[in-house]
């Protein structure tokens, strides 16, 4: 018989070299935790049941599979009608809870709409929409509306804004009173109300700043309907497997509710404390734009200056001809009525120690000199100066002509006028397809603050008549009651041509760089010239603005003709 200490050390060693083997040919993978998990939780109970009647019960028990978290309930949980109070939110293990106000309304249907407030615990999927309704009476309500909020300047959708509805047609209830009904629009800037009573409603939109649910702000965005708007019944399940169901041709003709959302124009003209961060530059801005301005000495230094109306026709801006050296007291009149008294005093230097304040002053004083139009060969190179120069005599500078390999230098003036002017036009007749240069030496340019231009040179190839398009609009007004104001903008919106039309005509862009380009179009009713946003007491929508249904897309050497019609 066998030794058995030897036959067990024999099986040991066997044993031993065939893990080896096993090592030496295997590759160890730590294990994974599988794919990610990108589903959203999905509620197993609810207590009470969904869509309860004579509901009673002072909370809301919702639970799901998995462990949730809550996200901004504060600002992601929608109550239709609105709570007096909002609703407290609680995790209990894989619940949520929600705690009801004790003063919940008789014989009404609410609903609690959860917009991305719940997420899993561990990858954060959320609810995208969950919906809990109960009713404090014998029935839910089973009538709904909805529509699209756009707003009215860039006509975009606009999402996260409250829409309101009211049981009573009074025009003050969203100056002062919650509403019966609200909602938030989603990402594409739907919205819907369901479950709610049949019958008319006066519909109201706002960008609730201070989330009071009352338009109480000046700069809140707002959005109404002239008229009453009416709730349909909601679609059953029957209903939307007809393709031809009354019930589902009548919600389309509703969705169609549109609100267009503006600010309204503050008419308070209101002088707003002036601006002075550059030496003898100064702006005086107002609260809203104005359409006359005039100014008086009343006291202290007169100033010699030069003034400008900013575009936006809401701030006067003055460039000092001569350094204010004591207090000047001005009186300010605006459209011949409003009256500001101004104390103008001496620029203050910023006191602040280190950091870069004294090279940013030291730029400040710097004449900046642009150029518009760089080889463009039919609009005219022009120079623009940050700051206003003063009157010189003329400035000589060169106009460097590249001919094949040799260079023409061509002597040139500039003339300024005996007045402020912020650009300079050089009227040479550049030769297409050519390449120049431009030569303007240091300090001949002096700006009222005491500043002068570097040397400047600057190099361009300017174009051929081949790298413009032409376009011809041919647009058709049936109306002609009814004034329109049509600009030509190109891809980064700025206007390049402004007409105003009340028949209907032809405008031919011509010389138009390759690119895309848009028309709008703003229905001028108050025939000013100018596109007016609206007042809500006075029941004034804002103006409407519509745009050419497509991009334009011009190509140089090509003409492109298009019909729009106006109406």
């Amino acid at each position: 018989m066998p030794n058995i200490y030897s036959l067990i050390m024999k099986r040991i060693v066997v044993f031993c070299l065939l893990l080896l083997s096993l090592a030496g040919c295997a590759k160890i993978v730590l294990p994974t935790g599988g794919p990610k998990d990108t589903t959203p939780p999905v509620v197993t109970k609810e207590v009470p049941a969904n869509r309860s009647t004579l509901f009673n019960s002072k909370s809301i028990k919702i639970s799901f599979n998995e462990f949730v978290v809550l996200n901004n309930p504060n600002k992601t949980v929608i109550v239709s009608p609105p709570f007096a109070e909002a609703p407290e939110l609680e995790i209990v293990n894989k619940s949520v809870v929600i705690h009801l106000p004790d003063s919940l309304r008789a014989n009404t249907t609410y609903s609690i709409a959860l917009a991305e407030t719940i997420k899993d615990y561990t990858e954060g999927n959320p609810i995208s929409i969950y919906e809990y309704t109960f009713s404090t009476g014998n029935n839910i309500d089973s009538f709904m509306l909805k529509g699209s909020v756009t707003d009215a300047l860039s006509l975009e959708k606009v999402k996260d804004v409250f829409v309101f509805l009211y049981k009573d047609d009074i025009d003050s209830l969203p100056l002062t009173t919650r509403p019966d009904h609200l909602t938030k629009t989603n990402g594409s800037g739907q919205f819907v109300f369901n479950n709610i009573k049949p019958g008319k409603y006066k519909i109201f939109a706002l960008d609730d700043i201070n989330n009071n649910l009352v338009y109480d702000l000046p700069n809140e965005k707002i959005a109404f309907s002239n008229e009453l708007v009416e709730s349909w019944a909601m679609p059953t399940p029957a209903d939307s497997n007809r393709k031809d169901s009354v019930q589902a041709a009548s919600a389309e003709e509703h969705a169609k509710i549109e609100l267009v959302l503006f600010t309204e124009r503050d008419t308070n003209l209101a002088l707003l404390k002036y601006i002075n961060t550059t030496e003898n530059i100064y702006q005086f801005p107002y609260k809203t734009d104005f359409k006359e301005f005039s100014a008086r000495h009343l006291a202290g230094q007169e100033l010699d200056y030069f003034q400008l109306i900013a575009p936006t026709q809401d701030t006067v801006l003055w460039y000092l001809k001569t350094a204010l050296t004591d207090t000047a007291l001005y009186e300010f009149t605006t459209d011949q009525k409003h009256i500001d008294s101004v104390k103008i005093t001496q620029f203050k230097k910023s006191q602040k120690p280190g950091g870069n304040r004294g090279k940013k002053q030291e730029d400040e004083k710097k004449l900046n000199v642009n150029f518009d139009n760089k080889g463009n060969i039919f609009k005219p190179l022009t120079l623009r100066f940050s700051y206003p120069i003063k009157p010189t005599g003329d400035v000589p500078f060169s106009i460097i002509k590249q001919i094949k390999n040799e260079n023409d230098t061509i002597p040139q003036t500039l003339s300024i006028p005996d007045t402020f002017v912020t650009s300079l036009t050089i009227n040479y007749p550049f030769e297409a397809k050519t390449k120049y240069t431009i030569c303007i030496r240091d300090s001949v340019f002096f700006g009222y603050d005491g500043s002068c231009n570097d040397s400047i040179n600057t190099s361009f190839t300017t174009k051929t008549e081949k790298d413009y398009g032409n376009l011809l609009m041919h647009y058709h007004i049936s109306d002609p009651s009814c004034q329109y104001v049509v600009q030509l903008l190109n891809k980064n919106k700025n206007i390049l041509q402004e007409n105003i039309l009340s028949q209907s005509q032809s405008i031919e862009y011509a010389h138009l760089e390759p690119g895309s380009y848009q028309v709008k179009v703003i229905k001028d009713q108050n025939n000013n010239g100018r596109w007016d946003t609206g007042m809500y007491r006075d029941k004034i929508q804002p103006e409407s603005i519509f745009f050419f249904p497509s991009t334009i897309n011009i190509r140089g050497y090509w003409d492109f003709e298009e019909d729009f019609e106006l109406k």
